[in-house]
């Protein structure tokens, strides 16, 4: 998802229309590589985002919302201190790089004048932003390069910025000279290797419309020098081309137009360059950042899986020692009944098997005494048995805590970005495998998100975020007479319907259960009783039930967004 120079050209040149002179109100830092700009302007209130998420770097109005942390960082806390009473003055690209630069006109605490600017570098995985004054000294950034990593763009506190060392020409200013130097070849490679600011397909764009070949065994001559230098003047200034129409293309590339070299291609139109980066890289910032925040409870349960799937295959292994123990026991009984036929030293005692007629060779220990070779199998039968019991109870317990795990994988799947993570943390640190956060100094407590709430018919839905939730609503929230839904042999939501004495409709069940088996993809079947016939598991984990004396409805997912209460 790269953005060329002439997509952000065509976007600075709109978001300076659009935020020239705009006030700022507020300042908020959601991610750590994210900042949001709330100002006012010509009466309108906008929101600007600014992000070097390496996965979408970008700069653009939008309308979507993050909720903010519980403590602002440091580099908010440093713009809100210098920027809180300033102007936008305009929006520029710099260095005629990828690099786009935010004026600030500001009031220092001594009520002087002063300059600020911010520098939004969208360079994929060298994405950064820079704040400076107006020496362009750096106050912060969020990614700090010292000297050791970045000899060259070096971004440290106090330190002059300096843009990335650019070793093309760039299109926005005479480059033209770049294509007398062209002896034959790949013209497409030589535009990208020479030209800054144009990507792949913006260069084939170039010699589409201009009507070059490529391919060219020969330099340029005169008239396609010309035509090429001709697309690329219009480039310049693509706000007042008569084709200028921002798209994203099949979902991946912001452009100022759907080019012609992509008219088989799927595309959607926007009324501003803004509108569509806001459309593209929302999403992909949503999922880039749910993936990235849940690396380290998805690790954690993915290594807590194994080790209960080895655990488990230590029981099974272990089940299968204890196959013959009997047979241990039976040799046992057999060498005393024998006792008197048996001398020491003897290596093997042949006897009648009187349970089943059938001769039996015994091996024994020579060095043992007949009564002694009895002991050791009878201590190797109790041993057995022992480590049976033992094993048996464990297998059991090592299953239910499999189950559990895959219930959290499952919740880990499911999670929306805009829900809290607090409960499945809670769950991981009750398992002794996330340590529990220390947190120093007064923070804001984080809430918990209340169960999913849904109204249907006059009847009151609840539908568990996570097992610990899952726990309480069944156990704590719901009476003995409500109905209580999840899905069959599944690991999901529980779901409550309260009844208040009232006999439920079939529609609102059906309702009940689509909502319970929302997550799933394809049909399921659902179980559902009324919360008296349900029993926590007896040593089980949160959310782990036996029911009896239940129905079961085949239904189709559906969250049913549109009964949500809260």
């Amino acid at each position: 998802m790269g953005s060329d120079l002439l997509a952000l050209s065509a976007l600075a040149a709109e978001l300076n229309n659009t935020l020239s002179g705009a006030r700022v109100d507020k300042i908020v830092q959601p991610d750590a590589d994210e900042l949001r700009f709330f100002v006012r302007n010509n009466g309108k209130n906008l929101c600007l985002c600014v992000s070097c998420n390496s996965g979408a770097p970008r700069m653009h109005l939008t309308a979507s919302k993050k909720p903010n942390p519980l403590t602002a960082p440091t580099l908010c806390m440093l713009l809100r201190k210098h920027l809180q009473i300033s102007n936008i003055d305009g929006v520029s690209v710099f260095n005629n790089d990828r690099i786009l630069r935010i004026k600030f006109n500001a009031r220092t605490e001594m009520k002087d004048d002063a300059v600020y600017y911010l520098f939004v570098e969208i360079m994929n995985r060298y994405s950064n932003i820079v704040f400076t004054d107006e020496t362009l000294t750096i106050l912060d950034a969020v990614k700090h390069l010292p000297l050791d990593v970045a000899k060259t763009h070096v971004v440290l506190r106090g330190v002059k910025y300096e843009p990335v060392g650019q070793s093309k020409t760039s299109y926005l200013t005479d480059c033209f000279s770049v294509l007398d130097d062209f002896s034959g070849g790949d013209l497409h490679r030589y535009i990208i290797e020479n030209i800054s600011g144009f990507s792949g397909v913006t260069v084939s764009e170039i010699l589409a419309q201009s009507g070059v070949d490529p391919n060219q065994p020969t330099a340029l001559n005169a008239d396609q020098k010309a035509r090429i230098s001709r697309v690329i003047n219009d480039f310049k200034d693509i706000l007042s081309s008569q084709h200028y129409s921002p798209v994203v293309v099949n979902g991946k590339d912001v452009l100022p137009y759907h080019y012609k070299v992509l008219k088989d291609k799927d595309a959607v139109a926007y009324d501003s360059m803004s509108e569509a980066y806001d459309a593209l890289f929302s999403v992909a910032d949503t999922e880039i950042r749910n993936k990235a925040r849940l690396k380290t409870l998805t690790t954690t349960v993915k290594h807590l899986k194994a080790r209960v799937e080895k655990n488990i295959k230590t029981d099974l292994d272990r089940l299968k020692e204890c196959e013959n123990m009997e047979e241990y026991r039976l040799y046992g009984e057999l060498i005393v009944a024998n006792i008197y036929r048996i001398n020491k030293g003897d290596k093997y005692l042949v006897c009648d098997n009187y349970y089943t007629g059938e001769k039996v060779e015994i091996k024994l220990d020579e060095m043992l005494t007949p009564s002694g070779n009895s002991k050791a199998y009878y201590t190797k039968y109790n041993k057995l048995k022992r480590q049976q019991e033992f094993t048996d109870k464990k297998l059991v317990a090592d299953q239910n805590l499999y189950d559990y795990v895959l219930s959290i994988e499952n919740e880990l799947a499911n999670l929306p970005y805009d829900c809290s993570t607090t409960g499945i943390e809670e769950e991981l640190e009750r398992l002794g495998v996330l340590k529990k956060k220390n947190i120093k100094g007064k923070v804001r407590k984080e809430k918990s998100e209340p169960p999913y709430s849904y109204e249907h018919n006059g009847f009151t839905i609840l539908k568990g975020r996570n097992n610990i939730q899952n726990d309480e609503l069944t156990f704590r929230m719901a009476s003995g007479g409500d109905l209580w839904l999840h899905v069959k042999n599944g690991h999901g939501a529980h779901v409550i319907i309260f009844t208040e004495g009232k006999p439920v409709p079939d529609e609102t069940i059906k309702v009940a259960a689509e909502i319970a088996c929302s997550d799933f993809q394809g049909s399921q079947n659902v179980d559902y009783t009324e919360r008296r016939n349900v029993k926590r598991m007896p040593n089980g984990h949160p959310g782990q039930v036996i029911y009896v004396n239940y129905k079961t409805a085949l239904v189709s997912p559906n969250a049913h967004n549109e009964l949500k209460t809260k």
